[in-house]
C-alpha cells in the first residue's frame, strides 16, 4: 500500500443542496457531537474572543490578571492552570481572577518564583488550595461588568482574557508591563506573548451512526482565522485514529480523508505520516520527507464545501475552528471491513478510567479517622465523567456507599470492607465504581495514615503481658505503656506531665517534666524507645469505700532524627476503686475502742441520771422524837430558827 495518496479531482458542481439536506443525502445529518462520540477535536490558540492588555495596577511588582471562562456545555469540567515565572522580577506578585459560567475544578501548577493569588467564583474550587492565598467570591458575570469590578478593586489590570471551552491554560507571568495606560476590551484579541490556551471544539458535527460504517470517510476542518497582512502561518496537523477491531493504524484498509479549509497563506504541517491518510487542504501544505507543496481551491461556504467531500466519501464530521497553532483530530473508527464492535473499545474504556482517576484524585474523598475510614464523594465531582456513576463499594462489594443526593457516602471500621492496615496506621483500601454504559468497572486504590495518637494502656502486672481493664484500685499498684501512633518511622518518645483527675478533688500529678513527684511513682525499663512505661499506686485522700469515674493523662514530646520536639496529650477514662478493707475484713482497734468509750460514757451518764432522779422521788422517812419540855432557851431557839428558814406551807400552817 502506498505511504500517501494524494490527486487533484476537478469536480463538476451542480445547484447546492441546502445545509439541512446536505448530509442528509447520503442518510446522516451532522448534529453537534456528544462526550460519547467518536469525533473530537482539540486546538490551541492565542486568540481569544475579547481581551485586552494594560500597564495594570499602581504596584510595580503586582500584576492582576482577569480570566473569564465561557463553556458551552452546562456539565461541571475540568481546568489544568500552568503559571510560569518567565524572568521573575524581585517580589513578584500575581493575582488571578477566575470566573466561570458553570462549575469547575481549578488545577493549578506553577513554575518560578512569583507569589500566586487566586480570586474565584463560588462554582470554582481548587484543586490545591492556596489556603490564605485564595478567596472565593460572587464575580460579575459579563466581561464588561467583569474588568470594572477588578480595576476598582486593584485599581488596575495588567490583562483581560475571555477564553471559549479551555482545557489547559498556559499563562506566563513577570513579563515587561504593558505601555498601555487602560485596558479596553477588543475583539479577536491576540494573546500569544504571555496567554495559549488548548481547547476542546464543542462545535463538531457528526453523524450519529458514523462508527458503523465501513466505507472510505471523511472529516472536514474549516479554520477560520484571518489571513495575515504579509507573510505565512503555519498549523500543526496531527491526526489520532483508534482501530475498533483490534488493527493498527499502518494496516487500516479503509483510506480517511481529510478535507482542510483555510485561507490561502496557511501551511498546512503533519506531525506524522499515516499511510491510511488522503490530504485536500487548501492553501499549501507540508509533509515529512517530502517538502512543501501548494493545495487546491476549496470553496468559502459549508453546504459546497460539504457537497465536494460528499463526492467521494463518507462525511463523519464537519468542524469549524477559529483560531489555532495546533489541530488535533482523534477519530475511533473500523480499520477494516469487519463488523462494529458493538462495546466500548478498549482505549475509551482507557480513557474512562484515566479520567475518573484523575476526578477522585482531586477530590480524594477518603479520610482516615481514629478506628474507621470515611468516603464521602461529591456527585459533583462526577458530573464531568461522560457517563453517569450508579454505584460505588470498596473492595469488600457489600460495603456499599449510600447515595444522598448530594454524595456517595461510606463509613467502615478498620477490620472492615477489605481493608488493609499495615504498621498500626497506613490504611489501604480500593473505590469501586460501576458505570452502566461501560461493561467493565473502574478500580481507584485509596491509602490514607490513622491520625497520631497517643494510647495509654493499663497492666495487671509488672511483665506488661496481659492488659487489663482501666480499673485502678487504691493502694495497689497500677501498671501503665504510653504509646504513640504515627508514620514517622524513627522517633523516641519521653513522658512530660501524667496526672490523675478525679471529678471533685484536684489532679493528682504523678510526672511533671519527666519527673516522678512521688515515691509511689516508679518509671520502668521500656522494650522500644517508642514507648515509655510507669507504675504508681492511687492513694485516696479518706478510707471510705467508693466508686468513681477519673481521667488518667499523659503529655509526652516525639523527638525525631532532626531534632524537632513535638507535644501530644493523650487520655484514658479509668474507674477508681476505693475499698476499705474493714468492710470485708472486721473492725479495726480504733473502731473496737472507739465503740467501747462511747458505751462507757453513755453508761455512766446514764448511771448518773438514773441516781438524780432516785435523789429527787425517793419517800419521807420518819422524824426523830421531840421532847414535850424543852428548856425556854431552846424552844425559843428552835422557834426562831424554824420562823427564819422555813417557807414552805407546810412550815406556816404548822407555826400557826
Amino acid at each position: 500500500m502506498a505511504l500517501w495518496h494524494f490527486a487533484v479531482l476537478l469536480l463538476v458542481s451542480g445547484t447546492a443542496p441546502t445545509t439541512a439536506s446536505m448530509l442528509n443525502s447520503l442518510g446522516c445529518a451532522p448534529e453537534p457531537t456528544s462526550k460519547d462520540q467518536a469525533v473530537r477535536v482539540f486546538y490551541t490558540t492565542s486568540m481569544v474572543p475579547s481581551g485586552c492588555e494594560a500597564r495594570g495596577p499602581t504596584n510595580p511588582n503586582l500584576e492582576v490578571h482577569v480570566l473569564n471562562l465561557r463553556y458551552s456545555r452546562s456539565q461541571m469540567s475540568s481546568l489544568l492552570f500552568n503559571v510560569s515565572g518567565g524572568a521573575a522580577k524581585e517580589k513578584c506578585q500575581a493575582v488571578f481572577v477566575v470566573n466561570s459560567n458553570i462549575s469547575i475544578f481549578l488545577n493549578i501548577h506553577q513554575e518560578g518564583d512569583c507569589h500566586l493569588s487566586i480570586i474565584h467564583a463560588l462554582n470554582t474550587y481548587l484543586s490545591i488550595p492556596l489556603s490564605e492565598d485564595s478567596n472565593k467570591t460572587s464575580l460579575p458575570v459579563s466581561n464588561d461588568q467583569l474588568l470594572t469590578w477588578a480595576k476598582e478593586t486593584y485599581g488596575g489590570v495588567s490583562s483581560f482574557a475571555e477564553l471559549e471551552d479551555p482545557q489547559q491554560i498556559h499563562f506566563q507571568v513577570a513579563r515587561e508591563p504593558s505601555t498601555n495606560e487602560d485596558c479596553i476590551l477588543a475583539q479577536d484579541f491576540n494573546t500569544e506573548s504571555y496567554l495559549e490556551v488548548e481547547v476542546e471544539s464543542h462545535k463538531v458535527e457528526t453523524c450519529l451512526d458514523a462508527r458503523k460504517t465501513s466505507e472510505k470517510v471523511a472529516h472536514i476542518l474549516w479554520l477560520q482565522q484571518s489571513s495575515p497582512d504579509e507573510g505565512m502561518q503555519t498549523v500543526e496537523l496531527n491526526v489520532k485514529m483508534v482501530c475498533k477491531d483490534g488493527r493498527s493504524e499502518d494496516e487500516a484498509e479503509i483510506p480517511l480523508t481529510l478535507w482542510l479549509k483555510s485561507h490561502q497563506n496557511m501551511v498546512w504541517k503533519m506531525g506524522q505520516r499515516l499511510s491510511f491518510l488522503q490530504l485536500w487542504p487548501s492553501g499549501k501544505y507540508s509533509l515529512p520527507d517530502f517538502g512543501m507543496h501548494n493545495g487546491m481551491f476549496l470553496p468559502d461556504n459549508k453546504e459546497e464545501l460539504i457537497q465536494r467531500a460528499r463526492s467521494n466519501s463518507f462525511v463523519v464530521s464537519y468542524t469549524e475552528i477559529p483560531s489555532a497553532k495546533t489541530i488535533t483530530l482523534e477519530y475511533d473508527r473500523l480499520c477494516g471491513p469487519a463488523a462494529a464492535v458493538t462495546s466500548p473499545p478498549a482505549q475509551k474504556t482507557l480513557n474512562l478510567t484515566v479520567m475518573v482517576h484523575r476526578f477522585i484524585d482531586l477530590c480524594k474523598p477518603w479520610k482516615c479517622l481514629d478506628s474507621s475510614i470515611e468516603i464521602a464523594v461529591p456527585k459533583i465531582y462526577l458530573a464531568a465523567l461522560p457517563a453517569r456513576v450508579d454505584e460505588i463499594t470498596l473492595k469488600d462489594p457489600s460495603c456499599r456507599a449510600k447515595d444522598n443526593t448530594t454524595h456517595f457516602v461510606l463509613n467502615s471500621i478498620l477490620d472492615k470492607c477489605s481493608t488493609q492496615l499495615e504498621g498500626g496506621i497506613h490504611v489501604k483500601n480500593q473505590l469501586i465504581l460501576t458505570l452502566p454504559l461501560f461493561p467493565e468497572k473502574v478500580t481507584v486504590p485509596f491509602e490514607c495514615d490513622l491520625p497520631e495518637k497517643v494510647s495509654l494502656q493499663l497492666y495487671d502486672t509488672a511483665d506488661f503481658h496481659s492488659p487489663s481493664t482501666p480499673v485502678i484500685e487504691a493502694n495497689q499498684v497500677t501498671y501503665v505503656e504510653v504509646s504513640f501512633r504515627t508514620a514517622i518511622k524513627q522517633f523516641s518518645l519521653e513522658i512530660g506531665d501524667c496526672f490523675l483527675k478525679t471529678r471533685d478533688n484536684k489532679p493528682q500529678l504523678l510526672f511533671h517534666q519527666g519527673i516522678s513527684l512521688s515515691y509511689s511513682v516508679m518509671s520502668l525499663q521500656s522494650p522500644s524507645p517508642k514507648t515509655q512505661r510507669f507504675s504508681f499506686i492511687y492513694k485516696p485522700e479518706n478510707e471510705l469505700w467508693s466508686i468513681e469515674s477519673a481521667t488518667l493523662a499523659c503529655v509526652v514530646h516525639l523527638n525525631t532524627s532532626n531534632e524537632k520536639r513535638g507535644s501530644y496529650e493523650g487520655s484514658l477514662q479509668v474507674m477508681l476503686k476505693n475499698l476499705n478493707r474493714s468492710h470485708n475484713q472486721g473492725l479495726r482497734i480504733g473502731t473496737v475502742l472507739g465503740i467501747a468509750f462511747g458505751a462507757f460514757l453513755i453508761g455512766v451518764l446514764l448511771t448518773g441520771a438514773l441516781w438524780c432522779i432516785y435523789s429527787h422521788t425517793r419517800p419521807i422517812t420518819k422524824t426523830q422524837t421531840i421532847s414535850t419540855n424543852p428548856s425556854a432557851s431552846e424552844s425559843s431557839s428552835t422557834n426562831h430558827s424554824l420562823g427564819s428558814t422555813q417557807s414552805t406551807p407546810c412550815s406556816t400552817s404548822s407555826m400557826a
